[in-house]
């Protein structure tokens, strides 16, 4: 799959409702179960946070695939700018 095909892959997940919805339901029984443990519980803090910040990576992974894609989208753009110039050639 090329980063354009990715990217709006990934924009379309982003986007959707269910998987916002399903993003904020988990995030919140995350931290839900993190404020209810005892201070003495550190091991399980410690996998709430680890699963906290998978969660965060998740999505900082697809943020990442959009804008790889619109960066690799702008070099197609500005390539096929310079090919279509009339001006292409002259100079040199």
């Amino acid at each position: 799959m090329n980063p354009i095909d990715r990217a709006n892959k990934a924009k379309a997940v982003l986007e959707s409702p269910a998987y916002t919805e399903a993003y904020e339901i988990v995030r919140q029984i995350l931290i839900n179960g993190l404020e209810a443990l005892p201070t003495s519980a550190t091991a399980e803090a410690e996998d709430f946070r680890k699963c906290l910040k998978l969660l965060k990576a998740v999505r900082q992974n697809m943020e990442t695939a959009i804008n790889t894609g619109k960066l690799e989208q702008f070099k197609l753009d500005e390539q096929e700018k310079r090919r279509n110039n009339p001006l292409r050639g002259i100079f040199r």
